[in-house]
């Protein structure tokens, strides 16, 4: 009895471990080089559309690079002033890191049409 009970904690414990794999994370870490492949959910605001689905966005604490497919914003472009929350994969591109977005969870304020949660 007491191993199946230490079992199910044991169990218990593993799956707490793997259900955080995502991390909250800022600009200031990204730059610092976040291991390629982490997942994480990240604020910011768009400063500068670099074409070819990518962007310059900015927090509190400095600027980074996403990349953004269309589809994501309902192929909404997107503007300097729009705020986005997203959970994306840190990748390390040609000596940089860029942050591959795989979900949006908000659009706020200046793209194009107006703005939703999704």
């Amino acid at each position: 009895m007491k191993k199946l009970i230490l079992a199910s904690v044991l169990l218990g414990a593993t799956a707490t471990v793997t259900a955080g794999d995502t991390i909250t994370t800022d600009s200031a870490a990204i730059n610092q080089g976040i291991k390629e492949g982490t997942e994480v959910r990240m604020d910011g605001e768009v400063v500068q559309a670099l074409g070819d689905e990518r962007y310059l966005l900015r927090d509190r604490k400095g600027q980074f690079e996403v990349e953004l497919d269309d589809d994501l914003t309902a192929d909404r472009p997107l503007k300097a002033g729009t705020q986005l929350s997203f959970t994306g994969e840190v990748d390390h591109d040609d000596g940089r890191s860029v942050v591959d977005v795989k979900k949006v969870h908000s659009v706020k304020g200046t793209s194009t049409n107006s703005p939703s949660a999704t």
